[in-house]
Protein backbone atom coordinates (compact mmCIF):
# COMPACT_ATOMS: atom_id res chain seq x y z
CA UNK A 1 0.00 0.00 0.00
CA UNK A 2 2.84 2.61 0.72
CA UNK A 3 4.56 1.77 -2.79
CA UNK A 4 1.02 2.63 -4.70
CA UNK A 5 0.45 5.88 -2.49
CA UNK A 6 4.46 6.54 -3.88
CA UNK A 7 2.98 6.14 -7.32
CA UNK A 8 -0.08 8.13 -6.95
CA UNK A 9 1.98 10.93 -5.59
CA UNK A 10 4.34 10.83 -7.78
CA UNK A 11 1.99 10.80 -11.32
CA UNK A 12 -0.15 13.74 -9.13
CA UNK A 13 2.63 15.73 -9.11
CA UNK A 14 3.96 14.74 -12.71
CA UNK A 15 0.33 15.87 -13.77
CA UNK A 16 0.59 19.25 -12.42
CA UNK A 17 3.62 19.84 -13.92
CA UNK A 18 6.35 19.30 -11.19
CA UNK A 19 8.89 17.52 -12.24
CA UNK A 20 11.75 15.30 -10.03
CA UNK A 21 14.95 16.84 -8.81
CA UNK A 22 16.47 14.53 -11.40
CA UNK A 23 14.40 15.53 -14.14
CA UNK A 24 15.26 19.15 -13.62
CA UNK A 25 19.04 18.36 -13.68
CA UNK A 26 18.60 16.64 -16.85
CA UNK A 27 17.11 19.44 -18.38
CA UNK A 28 19.48 21.63 -16.74
CA UNK A 29 22.50 19.77 -18.45
CA UNK A 30 21.58 20.40 -21.73
CA UNK A 31 21.33 24.28 -21.70
CA UNK A 32 20.90 26.04 -24.91
CA UNK A 33 20.46 23.01 -27.08
CA UNK A 34 17.16 22.09 -25.30
CA UNK A 35 15.73 25.77 -25.42
CA UNK A 36 16.74 25.79 -29.57
CA UNK A 37 14.76 22.19 -29.76
CA UNK A 38 11.73 23.84 -28.53
CA UNK A 39 12.37 26.98 -30.24
CA UNK A 40 12.58 25.26 -33.21
CA UNK A 41 9.70 22.88 -32.32
CA UNK A 42 6.96 25.99 -32.29
CA UNK A 43 8.40 28.01 -35.10
CA UNK A 44 7.21 25.03 -37.53
CA UNK A 45 4.14 24.85 -35.56
CA UNK A 46 3.48 28.57 -36.55
CA UNK A 47 3.94 28.10 -40.56
CA UNK A 48 1.94 25.21 -40.80
CA UNK A 49 -1.35 25.00 -41.79
CA UNK A 50 -3.55 23.05 -39.43
CA UNK A 51 -6.65 20.57 -41.05
CA UNK A 52 -8.24 21.65 -37.63
CA UNK A 53 -8.57 25.14 -38.25
CA UNK A 54 -9.13 24.74 -41.80
CA UNK A 55 -11.99 22.20 -41.26
CA UNK A 56 -13.18 24.92 -39.09
CA UNK A 57 -13.14 27.88 -41.42
CA UNK A 58 -15.02 25.53 -44.02
CA UNK A 59 -18.89 26.08 -44.58
CA UNK A 60 -21.13 23.96 -46.68
CA UNK A 61 -23.46 25.56 -48.18
CA UNK A 62 -27.39 26.12 -46.82
CA UNK A 63 -29.72 24.16 -48.69
CA UNK A 64 -33.55 24.66 -48.12
CA UNK A 65 -35.50 21.50 -47.49
CA UNK A 66 -39.41 22.29 -47.06
CA UNK A 67 -42.34 19.98 -47.23
CA UNK A 68 -45.28 21.43 -48.52
CA UNK A 69 -48.67 18.99 -48.59
CA UNK A 70 -46.82 15.10 -49.93
CA UNK A 71 -44.16 16.96 -51.75
CA UNK A 72 -40.21 17.70 -50.16
CA UNK A 73 -39.08 20.89 -51.79
CA UNK A 74 -35.28 21.13 -52.01
CA UNK A 75 -33.61 24.08 -52.81
CA UNK A 76 -29.92 25.26 -53.54
CA UNK A 77 -28.81 21.71 -53.66
CA UNK A 78 -24.85 22.56 -54.52
CA UNK A 79 -23.84 19.38 -56.40
CA UNK A 80 -25.80 15.67 -56.91
CA UNK A 81 -26.83 13.89 -53.78
CA UNK A 82 -28.57 10.86 -52.03
CA UNK A 83 -32.05 11.66 -50.66
CA UNK A 84 -32.41 9.56 -47.62
CA UNK A 85 -35.44 9.68 -44.98
CA UNK A 86 -35.76 7.51 -41.75
CA UNK A 87 -38.72 7.12 -39.70
CA UNK A 88 -38.08 7.37 -35.92
CA UNK A 89 -36.82 4.54 -35.64
CA UNK A 90 -34.20 4.90 -37.68
CA UNK A 91 -35.28 2.55 -40.21
CA UNK A 92 -34.93 4.25 -43.76
CA UNK A 93 -38.16 4.64 -45.83
CA UNK A 94 -37.19 6.61 -48.60
CA UNK A 95 -34.01 6.84 -50.93
CA UNK A 96 -33.24 8.44 -54.34
CA UNK A 97 -30.59 10.39 -56.03
CA UNK A 98 -31.16 14.15 -56.24
CA UNK A 99 -30.08 16.86 -58.93
CA UNK A 100 -28.04 19.70 -58.29
CA UNK A 101 -30.52 22.94 -58.01
CA UNK A 102 -33.95 23.51 -56.89
CA UNK A 103 -36.73 20.77 -57.17
CA UNK A 104 -39.84 18.84 -55.85
CA UNK A 105 -40.12 15.64 -55.30
CA UNK A 106 -43.30 13.36 -53.96
CA UNK A 107 -42.92 11.71 -50.78
CA UNK A 108 -45.62 9.43 -49.34
CA UNK A 109 -44.87 9.49 -45.95
CA UNK A 110 -47.87 8.75 -42.80
CA UNK A 111 -47.76 10.90 -40.02
CA UNK A 112 -45.04 11.34 -37.87
CA UNK A 113 -41.33 12.21 -37.46
CA UNK A 114 -38.54 11.97 -39.67
CA UNK A 115 -35.13 12.41 -40.08
CA UNK A 116 -34.31 13.59 -43.82
CA UNK A 117 -30.23 13.22 -44.91
CA UNK A 118 -29.07 14.90 -47.85
CA UNK A 119 -25.09 14.39 -47.94
CA UNK A 120 -24.07 15.80 -45.18
CA UNK A 121 -27.14 17.84 -44.13
CA UNK A 122 -29.39 16.13 -41.96
CA UNK A 123 -32.97 17.75 -40.97
CA UNK A 124 -35.69 16.68 -38.83
CA UNK A 125 -39.50 17.13 -40.42
CA UNK A 126 -42.68 16.31 -39.16
CA UNK A 127 -45.68 15.24 -40.89
CA UNK A 128 -49.12 16.16 -39.97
Amino acid sequence: MKHFRSIMLLFFLYCIGITSPAQERDSLSMGAKADSMVQDTLQVGRERNHPVEEAANHQEPEINIRMIENRLRIEELPQEAILEIYNIMGVKVYNRRIPPGTGEYPVHLTRGYYILKIGKTTKKIAIR
